[in-house]
């Protein structure tokens, strides 16, 4: 008799927190697992997962690491037809015995998304029953099997996939004592006598422990998931023994029947072993040459470039140049990186000519520093002509592709990625380029609030705890709570296309990695970022650059073409204008220089030259503080080694760049191509690695300095700025972006102010910060008016103004924009045509009630007259919402106003006199009209633009309109700025907000809303929290406090 507890099994179908993006259904990792396999002495680590097979990668190195074998297959969703409108979604298991089942799974998951999504990514009877039947195993699964589901479909189905699958088709047993699943199991009993096909024994593992479900269930409970009827379902990862009283308190299964599912599940051991490899996987444009041969046509490429480069070039340089193309190219034969080169070059060239991609002029990491990039036109640096030292081999040498396989990589900076990325497709293949998958993790805070809404935790309770969780540990109540959330940091909720990366592959992506579709539709490869650097699979970074998107688009409106680094250079040199804009700090939207951190810095340090700005580029980082302060006051400073202070004379004797480094470790005798490795290494200090760096400094050293104590100082300042050093080539191509913005700012400051207004029209905050400069470049803005306002924001180059567009008002387009600019145009009205202007309006549809309605109050109509008088005019002149016109104004006379373009001529002359008459007798009463204030006016704005934006800069800096009240407690006034739009929040103790301080419940409150104001002064004070009972002062989070006031104007409603 067989000893059912000596039984061991391989848990095949196991979940992680990587089935959530398709059910929200775990939060252990793949590490959870493999720790509890190695445990209970298992030798496998699946990495199935709901409708895909998970972070395969990251699987694949757990399973390396715990010393498993790794078993691929999925969960797939399975309906019968899957172009049918079925939400059935049944579930079946299918693992991959090989590498040719593993590609089969790998292509029906992508198909799944591709043709089967209704809902969930969805297989049906066509697709399983294409897979290499010798190449997988398929089991039931679990109660959501469709023979289960589908009612009197495994007479059906079971025979189908027992003729197709043979021996490779299993009845999943589960050991639950859940009444579904015994039920289930009872069928599973009867058709393995009736179609003879074996058991295979399922876990469904979605926790480790058993009291683990409770991490699972609050979880679930946050994103208000609840499964009906679980009682029973242990979805841990069990021992034997405890499988064993399972199926026993089942009472379904024989022995022999659990002991053939035990051991049919072993049938894993068998299977090939999946292996991931780290060989790099370089695409090709041309697959059928040789190496040789696409040397020779890189070759041209790159001497057809330099032919039209040295033109540009002082002859007496030349020699120079051709040596550094001969050592590139050099590096790149003899690593055998051609195919990178000429792909890249086919797409940047094909994005650009064929699909209008921007790419910037500068570049990105250390690309910039290798000058064949330049002659491919991947930048237009070149780093022979650099104010900072660029080092070819940082971007590439041999040591580091031939024996680190460290790839190529050229991070391509557009205004816009989706060029390149249509060029990459169209090159290599639709099904040989994707974007790269993005996981997105909890952290910390959300999973404290995830923790919180599992626990039912009132969110006002929480809420202000998570943004500072570091404080509120340390205290009773807070503690236990944020230490247990902790057991969600890491855990997978959702995924997205990569921000920039994409894989590059010469094999079909969809059935070597997988692509799934985000819930947007856009394609994305099952590998990311990391896992493409660890195996070598080729990516290329696009990323998005919102300063060449200005760029382009002020060039474009100038009609001029962008110039190159070189002529750049010669733009700003001794350019006044440009350096005083960083002076001045007028630095909205340029480079580096425009973030609220980087502005007084570099008004602070007033470079004066490329070189300067980016040495100030490299040394506000956070980790050069020490130094900051010598550097940005321009102090004279020097280490007092002569060599090194040589070595660093670029940098103003500051360690700011890796350059520097990687040339003091050349000075100390080491080869160029290796020291860029040595930075890692030096920064790693790892035990029996770094003695033989520093012992071969020392002696190159003092080699050439014959000072020992001058070489140990020297390696002590390369230890300590190791983890410092800023890529020169960067720096570099940072400081050219900031400076391509502030030459077309200080040069063309009315067109370059029209374009990014309109680029940044949806952040308030940014327009604010743009139209606080605008009087440096003495510009006026305008508000919408009629004959001025176009779609966006225009100029006006007479008058030096920009006027605000209409087309993201809420209700208006770009067609009603188009056709109001246009009529303005072709006729001329003076302040008395308005009649004959809303006449004209009507006849031609040019807008309708709502949309004229909403750009009167707007003010767009203003030179014609008030808003009251105009609303009276046209409402009563369209009979917009029954209007008609004012008995008082008509003294009870009938006047028929109404007026259709549908109407007959002759009934359209009689209203135009009466619409005369009206008119007249509106203008003769408009003091009984109700008349618009400011806050009216800026409530519409708020209403129809989403935010406020009428303009008094004739009123000062320091006015305001009180556009909301919160009285809850102490009072908290939201104010609009009057100068420049800005909105503030700020409190005003009640002592200085009630008239009646003695009850503040019931008391007059001084300043009011719609109050127009002056804050004579702001202080700030710290928010209080409640802690352990007691409010305490939190001077990590400040409350503006306004101390004095005058009032300016009352509001009356």
């Amino acid at each position: 008799m067989t000893d059912l507890n000596a039984l061991t099994y391989q848990n095949i179908h196991s979940h992680s927190f990587y089935s959530n993006i398709s059910t929200h259904d775990s939060v252990i990792s793949r590490t959870d697992v493999a720790e509890r396999a190695v445990e209970l002495g298992h030798t496998t680590l699946s990495c199935i997962e709901h409708g895909y097979m998970g972070n395969v990668f990251e699987t694949y190195r757990i399973a390396k690491e715990f010393n498993l074998k790794l078993i691929f297959g999925t969960e797939f969703y399975y309906v019968k037809d899957r172009f049918e409108k079925d939400r059935t979604n049944s579930h079946l298991l299918v693992v991959a015995k090989n590498e040719n089942g593993k590609e089969a799974i790998t292509g029906l998951i992508s198909e799944s998304y591709q043709t089967g999504f209704y809902g969930r990514n969805r297989i049906d009877e066509e697709l399983l029953f294409s897979l290499p039947k010798d190449d997988v195993i398929v089991t039931t699964a679990c109660i959501a099997s469709p023979i289960n589901l589908y009612e009197g479909y495994a007479e059906y189905f079971i025979p189908k996939a027992k003729a197709y699958f043979g021996d490779n088709f299993f009845l999943e047993v589960q050991p639950h004592w859940n009444k579904k699943q015994a039920d289930f199991n009872k069928k599973l009993v009867e058709y393995r006598k009736e179609y003879n096909v074996p058991f295979i024994l399922g876990v469904d593992t979605h926790y480790i422990k058993e009291e683990d479900y409770k991490m699972r269930d609050i979880y679930l409970k946050s994103r208000k998931i609840v499964y009906d009827k679980e009682e029973g379902f242990f979805m841990d990862y069990p021992e034997t023994k405890t499988i064993i009283e399972r199926f026993n308190k089942q009472a379904v299964l024989s022995d022999e029947q659990i002991t053939e599912a035990f051991n049919n599940s072993h049938i894993v051991d068998e299977f090939d072993s999946i292996e991931i490899t780290d060989d790099i996987k370089m695409p090709s444009v041309y697959p059928d040459k040789t190496e040789e041969e696409k040397v020779e046509i890189l070759k041209k490429h790159i001497n057809k470039a330099w032919i039209e480069d040295r033109k540009h070039i002082p002859k007496e340089r030349h020699k120079e140049y051709i040596e550094a193309i001969k050592s590139e190219m050099s590096i790149v034969e003899n690593t055998h990186m051609t195919d990178y080169f000429l792909m890249n070059e086919k797409i940047i060239s094909l994005g650009k000519e064929k699909y209008g991609g921007v790419l910037t002029k500068t570049g990105r990491g250390s690309a910039p520093s290798f000058y064949l990039n330049k002659l491919l036109d991947f930048t237009a640096v070149d780093r022979l002509d650099s104010p900072v030292t660029l080092y070819p081999t940082r971007f590439m040498s041999e040591s580091r592709i031939l024996e680190a396989r460290s790839l190529p990589d050229v991070d391509y900076n557009t205004a816009d990625p989706e060029p390149f990325m249509k060029a990459q497709k169209e090159i290599l293949g639709e099904d040989n380029a994707y974007q790269m998958i993005a996981y997105g993790t909890m952290q910390e805070k959300d999973a404290f609030k995830t923790y919180c809404r599992g626990l039912d935790i009132p969110k006002n309770e929480y809420w202000t705890i998570a943004e500072d969780l570091e404080r509120w540990v340390k205290t009773d109540k807070w503690k236990d709570i944020i230490k247990a959330s902790q057991q969600f940091i890491g855990v997978v909720t959702s995924f997205s296309p990569h921000p920039c990366s994409s894989l590059l592959l010469s094999y079909p992506i969809s059935r070597k990695i997988g692509v799934i579709k985000t819930k947007e539709g856009v394609d994305v490869a099952l590998i990311g970022s990391y896992d493409s650097d660890v195996y070598k699979y080729l990516k290329n970074d696009l990323l998005v650059v919102t300063v060449w998107d200005i760029i382009a688009k002020v060039c474009k409106e100038l009609n001029i073409e962008i110039p190159d680094v070189r002529k750049l250079t010669k733009l700003v040199e001794n350019n006044e204008k440009v350096w005083d804009l960083y002076k001045d700090g007028m630095v909205a939207t340029l480079n580096q220089a425009g973030t609220p951190s980087g502005k007084p810095q570099v008004m602070q340090y007033k470079p004066q030259s490329v070189r300067e700005l980016s040495m100030w580029v490299a040394g506000i980082r956070p980790s050069f503080a020490s130094m900051k302060s010598y550097f940005l006051n321009r102090q004279p400073f020097s280490y007092n080694i002569p060599a090194f202070d040589e070595l660093l004379k670029d940098s103003d004797n500051f360690v700011l760049f890796q350059e520097s480094i990687m040339a003091t470790l050349q000075f100390a005798g080491y080869e160029e191509d290796v020291t860029y490795g040595l930075l890692k290494a030096i920064a790693k200090k790892k035990k029996g690695i770094i003695e033989p760096i520093h012992d071969k400094f020392i002696e190159g050293f003092v080699a050439k300095t014959g000072s020992e104590e001058q070489a140990l100082k020297v390696w002590t300042i390369i230890e300590n700025a190791v983890n410092y050093g800023f890529n020169s080539s960067h720096a570099y191509s940072v400081a050219l972006d900031s400076l391509y913005g502030a030459w077309l700012k200080a040069t063309y400051p009315l067109v370059y102010f029209s374009v990014v207004l309109n680029v940044y029209k949806n952040s308030k905050d940014k327009q604010a910060e743009l139209i606080n400069e605008l009087e440096y470049f003495d510009i006026s803005l305008k508000g919408l008016q009629f004959g001025k306002s176009k779609s966006d924001y225009s100029y006006e180059t007479e008058t030096n103004t920009i006027y605000k567009g209409i087309s993201t008002v809420a209700y208006l387009n770009q067609q009603v924009a188009d056709n109001l600019y246009n009529l303005a145009k072709e006729k001329h009205y003076e302040k008395d045509d308005v009649i004959q202007l809303f006449l004209d309006i009507l006849d031609g549809a040019l807008a309708d009630n709502r949309q004229m309605n909403i750009l009167i109050k707007l003010g767009f109509f203003k030179e014609f007259g008030e808003e009251s008088i105009l609303l009276e005019l046209y409402n009563t002149m369209t009979g917009y919402q029954a209007k008609k016109p004012n008995p008082i104004f008509t003294d009870n006379k009938k006047l028929d106003v109404k007026y259709s373009r549908t109407h007959k001529e002759k009934t359209k002359l009689v209203r135009i006199e009466n619409i005369k008459e009206y008119y007249g007798l509106i203008l003769k009463n408009a003091h009984l009209l109700p008349t618009t204030n400011l806050f009216d006016r800026l409530t519409s704005e708020v209403e129809y633009m989403g935010y406020a934006e009428t303009l008094d800069q004739s009123l000062g800096k320091n006015v305001y309109v009180v556009m909301d009240i919160n009285t809850k407690y102490t009072p908290v006034y939201t104010l609009y700025n009057m100068y420049d739009g800005h909105i503030s929040v700020a409190k005003i103790d009640k002592k200085k907000a009630y008239r009646d301080t003695k009850s503040t419940k019931d008391g007059e409150l001084i300043i009011k809303l719609g109050d127009q104001i002056e804050v004579q002064e702001f202080a700030q004070r710290p928010k209080m929290a409640l802690v352990d009972g007691k409010w305490e002062s939190n001077y990590d989070q400040m409350q503006d406090y306004i101390e004095h006031v005058r009032l300016i104007e009352r509001y009356e409603d």
